[in-house]
């Protein structure tokens, strides 16, 4: 028997889930989540609870997560205010991660920025109505990790590294004198 427990997230959150685990989200095939997910049921937290506001102003959607019998009778089938919260949080370090990865990555190998968050948002389903172009962007530039790379010097290395392994296969220089070449960035 499967049972469903629907936990309050972010909409960005919430796509991030049910793009990668299924919707109704299903962690069965991935442990270490459902490890996670079935501690915040077994040991739940309450400590911090009286800081978190009931209505959860910024999680305005809810996520449907599937749990067995077993979890469901022995550890609960509900999450406390505190457990919701780092709930949504460990997935949303996630989501900001592929994104910023993706984004920098793109935006590395020049493509412009407006450019580059469009297509993470195309390739990842992270629609505007999830997770808002401009939402990204300050996201992004807030914890930017992209740096231009520079192809001339990648490309001149290789070049000079075929022609180098040529010579030598050719006879023409030795394995001593190609190993005492530093090959200069140019």
């Amino acid at each position: 028997m499967i049972f469903t427990i629907n936990v309050p997230v972010k909409p960005y959150v919430k796509r991030f889930l049910e793009n990668n685990y299924g919707n109704p989200v299903n962690f069965n095939s991935h442990p270490r989540e459902k490890d996670f997910f079935i501690r915040l049921l077994k040991k739940p937290d309450k400590h911090d609870n009286a800081k978190y506001k009931h209505d959860y102003k910024r999680f305005t959607c809810y996520v449907t997560i599937e749990i067995s019998e077993s979890p469901f009778y022995r550890k609960g089938c509900e999450l406390t205010k505190t457990d919701t919260i780092a709930f949504g949080k460990h997935f949303e370090r996630h989501a900001k991660l592929v994104m910023r990865t993706m984004v920098g990555t793109y935006t590395s190998f020049g493509m412009p920025i407006n450019a580059a968050i469009i297509n993470f948002q195309e390739k990842f389903r992270m629609e505007e109505e999830y997770w808002s172009f401009d939402s990204i962007k300050k996201d992004f530039f807030r914890y930017k990790i992209c740096h231009q790379i520079d192809f001339n010097h990648y490309a001149y290395q290789h070049l000079e590294k075929l022609i180098l392994l040529n010579m030598s296969n050719a006879g023409i220089l030795t394995q001593t004198i190609i190993n005492e070449i530093k090959i200069s960035a140019i």
